[in-house]
């Protein structure tokens, strides 16, 4: 069902059911208890976490919040952040990564550390019989990644990246138009990640909630703007389209930033429909850019965001033709908490792989590891 009135359209969005019908608020029931009948639904993954810095403060308040898991212990070689996020919410906390992983109420782990112990830990879990979710980017190298995915699937456990981006309502409704034809064929797609990063970032996040140094090294972050954001705009267009690359060119350098990573970054992406993709992205970008995507096709073009833009020459139900449509989206929470609650009901029901798998965690690196060796060689870097 959808209505349009001067340009303006309003459509059903197409997720999950549970998704949908779902109050938001006051979800969650007794941890541990099952409602009547005691199904699947009324389950909670219980959810250990390693690294207790900036990200890991958004990620428990989301776990918090999901309707079918919540935090059982909490993991960091700093004994005070790790204390203080198992406090808030009620958790255990360690400082041994072998006691976590030891304990037998903690179904999963969600590793928020930094990016160069985002493998050896997940490998490590894997082994232990707990399940994944692991911070983008997946790893630092490619392959780290295939040993995180084959030793997920050795030991029969699920492993996810948290691509949450693609649980975000105007990232759904634009694959559902790219699937209805609402542009036509995909011939070039626009990424842009234009962040003016502080000084103190580097050595604190924007928080500060631990002082550390691993983001300015190119050893132990894997690089700058582009794996440490981009990634993000990488999935979404590769979730959207369902284009893969088959060829990258890419210009980088270090122009304002005192780190070994870039600051300024440039991509082109040749995918195997034929469709040109480029990405802007920066972390010095003064009095900041933006960060959005946007996707051309034959007859018209998507742009992202709330709300979502699209413009077409086609007759599409709820849309008018040749001028410029704002489409609404509903609030159906936070994606993050949509992100865990459907990992959880991967691992409740048995399922082969999460919503979110490694395999997409290591598409979106294959694109930038080929972007920084294309920037090194100053050529093209084209997959086997």
């Amino acid at each position: 069902m959808s209505m349009s009135l001067k340009g303006r359209s309003e459509h059903m969005i197409c997720f999950p059911r549970h998704i949908i019908s779902r109050p938001w608020l006051s979800s969650k029931g007794v941890p541990g208890e099952k409602g009547e009948g005691g199904t699947e639904m009324d389950r909670e993954l219980k959810i250990g976490i390693i690294g207790c810095g900036e990200i890991a403060v958004s990620h428990a308040h989301s776990i918090a919040d999901a309707r079918n898991a919540r935090i059982v212990m909490t993991m960091d070689v700093k004994g005070e952040v790790a204390k203080d996020l198992a406090d808030r919410y009620g958790a255990a906390y360690t400082t041994d990564l072998d006691e976590m992983l030891s304990n037998s109420d903690v179904d999963a782990v969600y590793i928020a550390t930094p990016h160069y112990l985002h493998a050896p830990i997940s490998v490590k879990a894997a082994d232990a019989g707990k399940h994944v979710m692991v911070e983008k980017p997946i790893a630092v190298n490619l392959q780290q990644a295939q040993d995180m995915i084959e030793t997920a699937k050795r030991n029969g456990v699920l492993l996810s990246v948290c691509f949450v981006m693609r649980y975000r309502p105007d990232v759904r409704k634009a694959k559902e138009l790219i699937e209805r034809g609402a542009i036509g064929d995909v011939i070039a797609l626009k990424m842009s990640a234009m962040v003016d990063k502080p000084a103190s970032y580097w050595h604190g996040g924007y928080s500060g909630r631990v002082k550390t140094d691993w983001r300015t090294k190119k050893d132990q972050s894997g690089g700058g703007i582009l794996i440490m954001n981009a990634v993000h705009n990488i999935d979404v267009m590769r979730f959207i389209t369902g284009l893969e690359a088959i060829r990258v060119y890419a210009e980088y350098d270090t122009f304002v930033t005192p780190v070994e990573v870039e600051d300024w970054i440039n991509v082109i992406i040749r995918y195997d429909n034929g469709a040109i993709g480029s990405i802007d992205a920066s972390s010095c970008a003064r009095g900041k850019g933006d960060f959005g995507d946007r996707i051309f096709g034959e007859e018209g073009q998507i742009v992202l965001g709330t709300p979502l833009r699209i413009y077409t020459t086609l007759p599409v139900e709820g849309l008018e033709p040749g001028k410029w449509n704002e489409v609404q989206l509903p609030r159906i929470g936070n994606p993050r908490t949509l992100y865990i609650e459907e990992f959880a009901e991967s691992v409740f029901s048995g399922a082969d792989k999460p919503p979110v798998t490694g395999e997409d965690g290591l598409k979106a690196l294959q694109i930038i590891t080929a972007a920084y060796e294309s920037g090194e060689k100053h050529q093209p870097v084209t997959f086997k």
